[in-house]
């Protein structure tokens, strides 16, 4: 019975494609897009008796059956209207792309219908963050840098470029969020794609949800999620762009795409990252009379590579498939590691290794005059993790080695190759009952299992046996359903869903060979559910209004459980989280003028945290709750004709509670470690045109961002800064404790050519040199500059 709930689904889908294939008679299909690209949704296309309105992705369909010569017209407001005349063969069926221009001449009191899929998103009942990737993809700017200008986002990334970063979403963060790539798990791509490394100019935007996480994502994330959009237009396109910055630092990226005859599509995404990372830091080293004395130096066993190659191709709009496109991914990251999780010495020649390959595909299809939606993804990945720590001897700050006897630098000594497979499988249905109402069904089954060796690793007690050659499986699956509603002619929209949560894990204890048993395997598995519902209530054509609860679970991962072979111990006793989050917002908005406002509550039981049980080992947990509310505020005004300021201010106030054990009960009410509880941006940009010459541009900027002091470790309340909200006055604290108050300034510009197609950029970033720290106070870079160049074709000519 383990896998009958996930069979019964696969069957029911496969039944239902086979079943309405001969239903599909639909003989007129395309969208609607700008000049760019962008979909445009809420379009109105008029082909003989028929009003059709464009879809979020601009897509359109007939309804009915239309043959002969036909007018077609299409129009959204903002938008030049188009239209054609149509030759219509009843034995063919006829695609369409249609670009609308949009007005040169436009009045502000005029009520724009015609919306991108952008503003749609930023207008849904469950409130999402979303960064329009195109319109910054021209600066030298990372992913995570442009995230952390978000209202309630904090980007922590321990040290440069390339190296782990870790999101918080008011408050929550670590694996309780989840990240997604156009709505599939992005941990198919077992590590070789993600916030920390791809290129922005390969989306199309980024959805942050905070909390409450709509039904088509899939996930059992707690905190929030990203979702990372990529173009899905098939034109003829190519666009590239390198950058060089300071401490040897080199970004390359480039992508493209080809429509062929009858339908057929094929492209490519690929990037390169490096850097030496060979910043500047503030250390303790220990001098001739073994004392501790303070040191600036520069990093030496810091480097990143990144290769990354996904090529594609497929096939669109045909009667069999509205979209079929088979894909494959390659990818190597190789790392230095300078230092342990805290900088307390340093490493010279311990190296991480993470490469793979991942085949997927995915299908897509309307059914019965497009009642129904079918979107299908399968993939396998195989990736292999590799760390090398074999050195004899030690190296110290400033990078002189002293020979040894000892293998290692680390307490762990390691040669690992470790092994992943794994399966991913999401199926994503939508039934479109009447235009007020829809149902979407959404089934993610995801499969792995790890086997390895290490020659230096752990043995069982008592054999030579390698504790990684003993294969551990996991898999997890999420069934989520929701019912969209809307009611009062459209001013109020409801989304109803229930989700369901289950997991098997099997495997060897073998946290310091434990279990001598080698036919011991240990299987466990947990089923549990969740709901919620959103809500939104349109006051005028300006502003609305919208709430959101949910009670979900977020499910062990296979790290939790199975631990890494190195200072993570396996816990095979761990039990999903349980959070209830609730949200409320507001929004108001004009042509010049956006503002909003939110406010979240979250409490969350039995939170799996990585807790230290014997040196030099920890473990995942599931030990204390915690408490947590807050309210964040984002604005933006345009002045005048050329610019545009931005601001958002957040604070959050998250604490421990229901502490079980006596002995810590004392960190009962003390803020969440390692947490910042407030943060605030502010940001100024200009577009001026023809300066130079006709049709160049220039785009300067200025970015700031401040982040009140926070805490390492629990600290008593009384201790805690005092003052309204706790923005004025110092804690009572050791400064060993406590990361003090930051700020950082970025500045630039980006040149566009008269001919649109180059642009030129440059960013200087912390113009202040300010000392900045992330996670555990591993200090991040000073002062860098930064030059990027783009090259971007948006149409070639057959």
């Amino acid at each position: 019975m383990r896998y009958s709930y996930s069979f019964a689904f696969l069957l029911f889908s496969y039944c239902l494609t086979n079943l309405l294939f001969a239903q599909s008679n639909d003989r007129i299909q395309g969208r609607v897009i700008q000049q760019d690209g962008r979909p445009i949704t809420d379009a109105t296309i008029k082909i003989a008796d028929q009003t059709i309105l464009s879809r979020s992705d601009g897509s359109f369909k007939s309804t009915k059956a239309i043959k002969g010569r036909q007018i077609i017209r299409i129009s959204a407001i903002g938008y030049v209207p188009h239209m054609d005349t149509l030759d219509i063969d009843n034995a063919k069926k006829v695609f369409l792309e249609i670009t609308l221009y949009p007005k040169e001449n436009t009045i502000d009191q005029v009520e724009v219908r015609g919306k991108t899929q952008i503003q749609k998103l930023k207008e849904e009942p469950i409130r999402s963050i979303i960064i329009d990737a195109k319109a910054v993809a021209e600066q030298p700017n990372s992913l995570a840098e442009v995230m952390n200008r978000a209202p309630g986002i904090r980007i922590r990334q321990s040290g440069g470029v390339g190296n782990q970063v870790d999101v918080s979403i008011n408050g929550f963060q670590g694996n309780a969020v989840q990240y997604f790539r156009d709505g599939i798990p992005l941990e198919y791509l077992g590590g070789g794609y993600g916030i920390n490394n791809v290129p922005i100019n390969q989306l199309e935007h980024v959805e942050i949800y905070k909390g409450v996480i709509p039904v088509n994502l899939g996930g059992d994330a707690l905190g929030g999620a990203v979702n990372l959009v990529t173009s899905q237009n098939h034109k003829k396109t190519f666009q590239a762009s390198y950058e060089v910055g300071s401490f040897n630092t080199h970004l390359i990226n480039l992508s493209g795409q080809q429509q062929f005859q009858n339908n057929w599509f094929a492209g490519i995404d690929a990037f390169v990252n490096y850097s030496d990372n060979n910043y500047k830091v503030d250390i303790e080293t220990v001098d001739e009379n073994a004392n501790l004395k303070p040191a600036r130096v520069k990093l030496f066993h810091n480097a990143y590579k990144h290769y990354f190659t996904e090529a594609y191709a497929g096939i669109k709009n045909k009667k069999w498939a509205d979209e079929l496109r088979l894909s494959i991914a390659l990818y190597q990251i190789d790392r230095q590691s300078q230092h342990p999780a805290l900088m307390t010495n340093p490493y010279g020649a311990i190296k991480l290794n993470n490469k793979g390959i991942v085949p997927s595909i995915r299908y897509k299809k309307s059914f019965w005059d497009n009642r129904i939606d079918l979107d299908q993804f399968v993939s396998y990945s195989s990736t292999n993790r590799h760390r090398t720590d074999t050195l004899k001897g030690t190296f110290d700050w400033y990078g002189k080695f002293t020979p040894g006897t000892s293998v290692g630098e680390s307490p762990n000594p390691s040669l690992a190759s470790i092994d992943y497979k794994n399966i991913i499988n999401r199926t994503a249905l939508s039934f479109h009952i009447a235009p007020q109402h829809q149902i979407h069904a959404n089934f993610i089954l995801n499969r792995n299992t790890r086997q390895g060796s290490d020659p230096l690793g752990f043995r069982f007690t008592g054999t030579d046996i390698d504790v990684l050659s003993k294969e551990a499986t996991y898999q997890k699956s999420i069934l989520g359903l929701s019912w969209e509603s809307n009611w009062f002619d459209k001013k109020l929209t409801n989304q109803l869903f229930i989700k369901h949560f289950s997991f098997t894990s099997r495997g060897i204890n073998a946290f310091l060979s434990n279990d001598t048993d080698l036919n011991k395997y240990k299987s466990i598995s947990d089923r549990s559910w969740g709901f919620g519902n959103a809500i939104k209530y349109q006051i005028n054509n300006k502003s609305f209004i919208r709430a959101s609860v949910e009670l979900t679970n977020r499910l062990p991962l296979q790290e939790e459980l199975f631990g890494d072979n190195d200072t993570r111990a396996p816990n095979f006793d761990l039990k999903p989280e349980r959070s209830f989050n609730a949200n409320l917002g507001y929004r108001y908005a004009t042509n010049n003028f956006a503002s909003e406002v939110g406010t979240f509550y979250r409490r969350t039981k039995g939170m799996i945290l990585l807790t230290p049980i014997q040196s030099p080992f920890s473990q995942y947990k599931n030990l204390d709750s915690i408490q947590g509310y807050g309210f964040d505020i984002d604005l933006s005004y345009k002045l005048f004709k050329n610019f545009e300021v931005t601001g958002n201010a957040t604070w959050q106030d998250i604490r421990m509670i229901d502490i079980g054990v006596p002995l810590y009960k004392w960190i009962e009410g003390t803020r969440l470690t390692n947490t910042p509880y407030f943060f605030s941006n502010i940001g100024l940009k200009a577009n001026f045109q023809n300066v130079f010459t006709k049709n160049d541009a220039i785009k300067p900027y200025i970015h700031y961002n401040f982040i009140r002091e926070f805490y390492l470790v629990h600290i008593p309340k009384d201790k805690e800064a005092d003052g309204f909200l706790g923005l004025t006055g110092s804690s009572q604290v050791d400064t060993k404790d406590l990361v003090p108050d930051q700020s950082l300034m970025n500045i630039g510009f980006n040149y566009v050519f008269p001919s649109s197609r180059w642009s030129l950029s440059a960013e200087v970033k912390n113009l202040m040199n300010s000392k900045l720290y992330d996670y555990y106070k591993i200090q991040r870079p000073g002062r860098s500059w930064h030059f990027k160049i783009n090259y971007y074709i948006k149409s070639i000519k057959s």
